[in-house]
């Protein structure tokens, strides 16, 4: 499941993101220590140029992508969107 899910990631939902025209790049991660809990979690970041982009993807873009997720994984996969500020020194 998760090659699986990392292939899904990687082969259609980075290129979907970058797609769209609103991202600068992607980074994914996994959570180190999370193998403990019911499965392991992943974080997948994107650099934005601004909120209103984000704004504008949320608006066109977010339910398509809650659907291609849905359609790929059904409820074997649970995401949630978090917005982070990147603080340089």
């Amino acid at each position: 499941m998760i090659d699986t899910w990392l292939n899904w990631i990687f082969q259609q939902h980075i290129p979907f993101m970058l797609g769209s025209g609103n991202f600068s790049t992607s980074q994914v991660a996994k959570v180190i220590g999370s193998e403990d809990e019911e499965g392991t979690s992943y974080s997948v970041q994107f650099h934005i140029v601004d909120m209103d982009a984000l704004m504008h993807w949320h608006k066109n873009n977010a339910s398509i992508f809650q659907k291609n997720c849905a359609a790929e994984f059904g409820n074997q996969v649970s995401f949630f969107t978090t917005v982070l500020e990147i603080i340089d020194k």
